[in-house]
């Protein structure tokens, strides 16, 4: 397997899309943060926590084309031909996956370190464990796409299933954060035409709370679109959420790869 991983972080390093990607990435982030600057009392939690959203976006696009391209050329057929095990391939493209999210981190944190910091501050305690636990769904996120790009071996349909699982993803996660920051009383006027607050039909209850925060704790971009909105209740349960989720499309993606008629 150690050779599998060579030969793919040797790919990586040539990648163009890869450096294409860190660079729009780097762009996105000091928009980020002139955009928080410009608030009246600008913090820098905002931009900090909105990293996971964008690396999401471009770890679709490179697992699907990184992993596309490689059955494209025939060099997975190739080597399941030289005798690498099935796992050890698909455990080596997965790896690669990750470590490419890990420069896109980079890529992101860095400006936010180098000019957002110095202009806004420091971040605090909770945003700092926000940042560890959207590593974690970031992992949960690669073992998604790679899933997808195993076993889709068409370049193409890879990266649509790719980007409209994220895009859908993300939309239901909005939604459903949505209903939970539904709240419990309205404003209004009486039949008299005095002033009051009246209960909010559209407020979950008790249950309906719990059901929400599981699934949006289970879905990658809900923990993103839950960080973005403030929602950092139980952060240390989330990278738990993560590991299971990237245990299952994992176990998914390799007992599928491993029946494939790879050509």
């Amino acid at each position: 397997m150690s050779r599998l991983l060579v030969s793919n972080f040797a790919r990586l390093v040539k990648n163009k899309l890869f450096w294409c990607l860190c660079g729009v990435i780097a762009i996105l982030s000091v928009l980020m943060v002139v955009w928080n600057f410009s608030y009246p009392v600008g913090r820098i939690d905002g931009a900090v926590c909105s990293y996971v959203v964008f690396i999401e976006a471009a770890a679709a696009i490179f697992t699907s084309l990184f992993v596309g391209t490689e059955y494209g050329d025939g060099t997975i057929r190739n080597k399941l031909i030289v005798g690498h095990d099935r796992r050890h391939v698909y455990a080596a493209n997965l790896i690669t996956s990750i470590i490419a999210s890990f420069g896109f981190v980079a890529a992101y944190m860095i400006p936010v370190l180098l000019i957002g910091f110095p202009i806004i501050g420091l971040p605090s305690s909770t945003t700092v464990a926000v940042v560890f636990a959207g590593i974690m769904a970031q992992i949960a996120f690669c073992s998604l796409y790679t899933m997808v790009s195993m076993i889709f071996m068409n370049k193409t349909g890879a990266t649509a299933v790719n980007l409209v699982l994220a895009f859908v993803l993300l939309l239901a996660s909005v939604f459903l954060c949505s209903i939970l920051e539904q709240p419990e009383f309205i404003p209004g006027y009486g039949e008299d035409g005095t002033f009051e607050y009246f209960p909010n039909k559209n407020y979950p209850s008790a249950a309906e709370k719990i059901v929400l925060h599981v699934i949006l704790n289970v879905i990658p971009a809900g923990q993103a679109v839950k960080f973005i909105m403030g929602i950092t209740t139980a952060l240390w349960s989330l990278p738990l959420y993560s590991a299971g989720f990237g245990a299952v499309c994992t176990a998914v993606g390799m007992v599928v790869f491993g029946k494939e008629d790879v050509k």
